[in-house]
């Protein structure tokens, strides 16, 4: 419902798969499916970061791209 709201329009859109360090998660691709990402319009940047809140890893990386895009769009 967010993703149709006006106001969030060309809003860049960063999804964490988190617990990337468990076995049992779901790999990026797999949660990218299971939201059904791949319907979002074209009119919206999105990226899904595989990471691991507990070892830190791709979270920054997922900063990086979120503030990256930021920039982009002013």
């Amino acid at each position: 419902m967010l993703l149709q709201e006006d106001d969030l329009a060309k809003v860049p859109l960063l999804v964490y798969a988190n617990k990337q360090d468990l076995d049992m998660a779901l790999d990026a691709s797999e949660v990218m499916s299971s939201l059904k990402l791949e319907d979002i319009k074209e009119d919206r940047t999105w990226n899904i970061q595989a990471c691991s809140a507990v070892t830190k890893e791709g979270l920054s990386d997922g900063m990086e791209w979120l503030i990256k895009t930021i920039d982009v769009k002013k």
